[in-house]
C-alpha cells in the first residue's frame, strides 16, 4: 500500500526510482562492482520503504536548485557539487 501523506506525483516518481535503482543493482552486480551494487540496493530500499510507509517522507526544502545537479553529455567523471 502507498504512503497515503504523499501526493501522486511523489508516489510516481519514487516507484520510477525504485524501478530505475533495482535495474542498476542488477547491472552493478553483473559487472562485479559490489559497493555500487550495496548503495544503490540502499537507494531502492529507502524508496520502497517511504512508498510503503514504513518510513515518513520528509519534503524538506533546501532551495530551488536540486542537490545534486545532472551530468552534462561531455561531463567524463560528474561529481556531486560541494557546498
Amino acid at each position: 500500500m502507498a504512503n497515503q501523506s504523499l501526493r501522486q506525483s511523489e508516489i510516481d516518481s519514487l516507484q520510477y526510482i525504485a524501478t530505475m535503482t533495482n535495474e542498476l543493482v542488477q547491472m552493478a552486480e553483473a559487472g562485479r562492482f559490489p559497493m555500487i551494487s550495496y548503495l544503490l540496493g540502499m537507494a531502492y530500499a529507502e524508496a520502497f520503504d517511504v512508498l510503503r510507509g514504513a518510513r515518513p517522507a520528509r519534503h524538506a526544502r533546501f532551495g530551488s536548485e536540486p542537490r545534486y545537479p545532472k551530468a552534462h553529455p561531455g561531463d567524463s567523471h560528474a561529481q556531486p557539487r560541494r557546498a
